[in-house]
């Protein structure tokens, strides 16, 4: 089915734009923005600004230089017309309907992200014309589109959900505008040597794999009066395989731990073990991994007016184990949802007040011990995306 992409790419739209208009409070969105404001608060630069246009100036100058395309540039100008005019119909439709406020607060458009449906619009035609040249160019042009996505949460401008729904929203104006261009044209203007790409994934040799994924953290076996209750993950996940479906697999995170207090805190981990792989449907490949690793939070600076607060901070063991379920398309890209329980033995607790009581300032006692923690045991759910060569 030609439009399939562009029908995912719209179902994945809608979802979240129901999303964005219900009470998030307590969702991976804020727990993301809390993690941001917990790492780099302070970020603010404009690349996105430019990145955003990266993968079409790369498109023009392979074609001004003579390199052929897919399309010849009649064909390929009316392409990327009709993906332009979709995907600015589709954002800024939805920017002024839905009116979610952005994270700094400053306006009420901030669903979707403006700056990821271009990026992906972008990356998605570059792919579209030299992809089938080899999966490099569309390597490429989504890492530069993703890294446009992230870019605007750590900018404050964007909520996840906004990115997510930008990238769907500029995907899906490509294929939809691919689509229409394919049938005023048919087989009219296309390279003599252009081999339309089929879809081929081999199980049976080595793939590499690398990932951005995102999750929340929930909390199990303990509880307390100040007790991390939820928590947000950022991270990169990499695959190397020794045989085919065997390997090695690491993966690295920021994370937010957001306390029954409302306090946030920040959290590490590095892991690194072993992945077997299990491929099966064609297009779908399940996961199973264990990892061990190193973990470690900061002392939060905090303080309490009626005793001690204990907060986690120090460094030690960090173990996990989980599953994934992964979708893998033919340009070399995957989407997999994942399950992973991670605990770690932090070595040391903290006290925000020393029993000073009332009138014990912010940063009171901070740093003196309260003896080991319990291990803080977690299960991470969410969702990666990336790619494979």
């Amino acid at each position: 089915m030609k439009l399939k992409g562009f029908m995912i790419a719209l179902a994945m739209t809608l979802a979240f734009a129901a999303q964005a208009q219900e009470d998030f409070r307590h969702s991976i969105d804020t727990d993301l923005h809390a993690l941001r404001n917990c790492v780099v608060p302070g970020f603010h630069y404009s690349y996105d600004d430019y990145l955003q246009y990266a993968p079409a100036a790369l498109t023009l100058g392979l074609k001004a230089c003579g390199y052929e395309s897919r399309s010849g540039w009649g064909r390929m100008i009316v392409s990327d017309a009709f993906s332009a005019a979709i995907m600015a119909g589709a954002v800024n439709g939805l920017k002024y309907s839905v009116g979610r406020l952005r994270p700094d607060g400053s306006r009420r458009n901030s669903f979707p992200s403006g700056h990821t449906a271009t990026a992906f619009m972008t990356a998605t035609m570059l792919h579209k014309e030299y992809g089938w040249r080899s999966p490099w160019f569309s390597i490429g042009g989504y890492t530069a589109a993703a890294v446009t996505g992230i870019s605007r949460i750590l900018n404050n401008r964007h909520w996840l959900s906004d990115v997510v729904a930008g990238a769907a929203v500029g995907i899906g104006a490509v294929e939809l505008g691919y689509f229409l261009t394919d049938l005023i044209f048919k087989e009219k203007h296309l390279y003599d040597g252009y081999e339309k790409p089929c879809f081929f994934y081999d199980p049976s040799v080595k793939h590499y794999n690398a990932e951005v994924i995102f999750g929340r953290r929930f909390i199990i076996g303990a509880s307390g009066t100040l007790y991390p209750v939820r928590g947000g993950l950022a991270g990169v996940s990499v695959d190397v395989p020794l045989v085919p479906g065997l390997g090695l697999t690491g993966r690295t995170s920021a994370n937010s731990l957001t306390y029954s207090d409302s306090t946030v805190g920040c959290l590490y981990s590095a892991l690194v073990g072993g992945f077997y792989n299990l491929h099966f449907a064609k297009i779908l490949e399940f996961q199973v991994k264990a990892m061990a690793g190193y973990a470690w939070s900061p002392a939060i600076t905090a303080g309490g007016s009626t005793g001690p607060i204990a907060y986690y901070a120090g460094a030690g063991v960090s173990l996990g184990a989980g599953f994934s379920l992964s979708m893998i398309t033919g340009n070399n890209f995957r989407i997999k949802a994942f399950a992973e329980l991670e605990s770690m033995d932090l070595q040391t607790g903290r006290v925000g007040s020393d029993g000073g009581g009332v009138g014990c300032g912010v940063g009171c006692g901070v740093g003196v011990p309260i003896g080991k923690q319990p291990w803080l045991n977690t299960v991470v759910v969410g969702f990666g995306t990336g790619w494979f060569w």
